[in-house]
């Protein structure tokens, strides 16, 4: 069976209250990387967390909303409320937990 391409558009949330809106195929990956030291990137220096994730079988179709997610103030407030993949904080006291990592076993 073959797997079928994937690609993720996201939202993250830094500490300090700031948005930012990116794409790519591997979100576990790419979150490791916004909050890695070695981050040279505009999101340098802050703690990220994951707000909202959609997935998209085109890359052309992620990209499409990640441009509209940074263009756009109220695409991106109708797509967080809307998000397939909305954070645990948005609704719960687990706000301090990212909804990719895995419970403690």
């Amino acid at each position: 069976m073959t797997r079928l391409p994937r690609y993720w558009t996201y939202l993250l949330l830094s500490d300090r209250g700031e948005t930012y809106a990116g794409y790519t195929s591997d979100l576990r990956r790419r979150l490791r990387e916004h909050n890695s030291a070695e981050n040279r990137g505009w999101t340098r220096g802050r703690r990220w967390r994951l707000a909202a994730a959609e997935c998209y079988f085109d890359r052309a179709s992620a990209v499409w909303v990640e441009k509209r997610l940074k263009r756009s103030r109220s695409f991106r407030q109708s797509w967080l409320r809307r998000s397939s993949f909305r954070r645990a904080w948005l609704s719960s006291a687990n706000a301090h937990r990212s909804p990719l990592s895995r419970p403690k076993q």
